[in-house]
């Protein structure tokens, strides 16, 4: 059998869930100002071709996009609508095949709620968020053996919710730590599509939910008018379909993000 020929619209599945925006520092924006940010992720796969579960084992040209993490990013834009209240827009980015070439594969909207605010000099600053996600991918695999050809095409379709608590603590005008935790439940549709010829057949998983539980933590060190945050999560993840193992997951993520 060749060498797989292998076209990805986007890889939504491997949905960059743990976001190192997320965790940018809670308590520094006031009304009127803007955020925007940048991150590189290292995020949570949501499924794979193994989850349809209609095959006994996974082609291995499509071995590669079975596994738990993925190289994944996102543009973040954060509007301090009021005093305590944050408005947030998030587009998915990934690609693949080269991590650094930007791909859409989805989008977020959320807003967080400042429920205790830091004196000016620094200290605590605690805020809850709350966001909608949807992403959606496509991975195709053509194969031939014995003059006898196939491609197989998986698509996922996924919308989820995201909880985090944003703890910071702001040491100095140019340091502050934040610690995170996090609750997120996704569902998610997959199917997989064997076309042979002028026939296609097809397998479903229909929508399944897909459940996480987590801790993430920052630092943030400005540096003029750009911030810089790396950080990392910790993670216990189920994967979709019935008896999926839980499996624990270890997140690096870095941020840079300007504020006007």
């Amino acid at each position: 059998m060749r060498a797989a020929f292998v076209a990805l619209c986007c890889c939504g599945c491997a949905l960059p869930v743990v976001s190192a925006g997320t965790f940018l520092p809670a308590g520094d924006l006031e009304t009127g100002d803007i955020h925007a940010s940048i991150s590189l992720e290292s995020g949570r796969v949501l499924a794979g071709p193994s989850d349809v579960h209609d095959l006994p084992a996974t082609p291995p040209e499509a071995e590669q996009y079975d596994v738990s993490t993925w190289v994944a990013s996102d543009i973040s834009v954060r509007w301090q609508a009021a005093s305590r209240l944050t408005l947030e827009a998030q587009l998915k980015l990934t690609n693949p095949v080269v991590p650094f070439a930007p791909l859409v594969s989805g989008a977020a909207l959320g807003a967080r709620l400042r429920v205790h605010e830091r004196s000016p000099e620094g200290g605590l600053s605690v805020e809850l968020g709350a966001r909608v996600v949807g992403v959606g991918a496509e991975q195709r695999i053509e194969r031939s053996a014995s003059g006898r050809s196939q491609t197989d095409v998986w698509a996922y379709r996924s919308i989820g919710i995201e909880v985090p608590v944003i703890a910071t603590y702001r040491v100095n005008p140019l340091f502050a730590v934040t610690a995170s935790p996090f609750l997120r439940a996704y569902w998610i549709r997959a199917w997989h599509d064997k076309i042979v010829g002028l026939t296609t057949s097809q397998a479903v998983l229909q929508w399944s939910p897909v459940l996480s539980a987590g801790f993430g933590a920052a630092a943030a060190f400005d540096l003029g008018p750009v911030q810089l945050s790396p950080g990392a999560a910790i993670e216990l993840a189920t994967k979709p379909g019935p008896n999926a193992a839980t499996r624990f997951l270890f997140e690096p993520g870095v941020c840079v993000g300007t504020r006007f």
